[in-house]
């Protein structure tokens, strides 16, 4: 039974909620119309050749370019739903992963929110907000981390929202934290609702070449789902920390499709501490997954 404290602490952090998501939306009348979009997400569209003129105007009009149909597994009118549409796959070609470098590599599409260093004491900066280790990846080991580096990565509606294997390794084990769902939109955030901690997310744990690393999936205004393709039973609904152990550790290439958010949010990649490590990209740079983040050994 959760005190009194934590209680109103938690009321108080529903109605943040509740306010960034009218306000981004522009008004109530537009959140509920959102929220409606999200529900019928993953309701079939009958009609296959209305499917693109459909996903276009949704995605054209409100994501300018609008989505990239050229990389597409499949045509436009293959995709039932729109959920189906966000969670598609892209043509390999379109998504070169290097074989054999000793750097990790991006775990999804996206645009680069903060990357940076782990600072002593197991902290480190997003977005101007300090986290700790503790507190973004709870029950795991954070002495791996410590003074190693990190990736924040902001998916938008028109990305790929799949996640990928970083490195070739072994996934050891998931973990659910159950949370809310701030807005993770760099102007959204506050110091008094520091979305890393705040929100649901799912943090998967590996083992590489180069060291443990952690990739945590950050659930954020109406992601109604993270999907693990390797343990698709693995969808914890409880209030309680949930997770998954796979026993022995399930082998991971460079590139696998790891996990899917339905609908978007961000990805966080805690790397381990060594000497010499290059950053491979910048803050607010439109990335693709495969592509390198940190050099190890340079």
């Amino acid at each position: 039974m959760p005190t009194t404290t934590n209680r109103q602490r938690f009321l108080t952090v529903k109605r943040e909620q509740y306010r960034q998501a009218k306000r981004i939306h522009g008004g109530l009348p537009n959140l509920f119309v959102a929220a409606l979009g999200i529900s019928l997400s993953r309701v079939p569209i009958p009609v296959r050749r209305l499917r693109p003129s459909l996903y276009r105007g949704i995605f054209g009009k409100k994501y300018p370019p609008g989505l990239d149909e050229n990389e597409a597994e499949m045509p436009l009118s293959a995709y039932r739903s729109i959920n189906a549409l966000f969670t598609r796959g892209v043509k390999p070609q379109y998504r070169p992963i290097p074989a054999g470098t000793s750097q990790f590599l991006c775990p999804c599409d996206g645009t680069v929110q903060d990357v940076g260093r782990i600072e002593p004491g197991r902290s480190l900066t997003l977005k101007g907000i300090s986290y700790t280790l503790d507190s973004l990846v709870p029950g795991t080991d954070v002495c791996l981390f410590e003074g190693g580096h990190f990736a924040v990565i902001f998916l938008s509606p028109i990305d790929c929202h799949r996640v990928f294997s970083p490195q070739d390794g072994l996934l050891e084990e998931v973990t659910h934290v159950p949370g809310h769902r701030l807005l993770v939109h760099p102007p959204y955030q506050r110091a008094e609702f520091p979305v890393y901690t705040l929100n649901e997310r799912m943090v998967l744990r590996l083992t590489t070449g180069l060291g443990p690393c952690a990739v945590v999936m950050v659930a954020g205004w109406g992601v109604g789902n993270i999907r693990l393709p390797m343990a698709p039973q693995f969808r914890p609904r409880s209030a309680e920390a949930a997770s998954k152990t796979w026993s022995p550790p399930a082998p991971l290439t460079r590139g696998q499709w790891i996990a899917t958010f339905e609908l978007g949010s961000t990805v966080v990649l805690l790397t381990p501490r060594q000497a010499g490590v290059t950053t491979c990209v910048c803050s607010n740079e439109k990335v693709k997954y495969g592509q390198p983040l940190f050099t190890y050994g340079s």
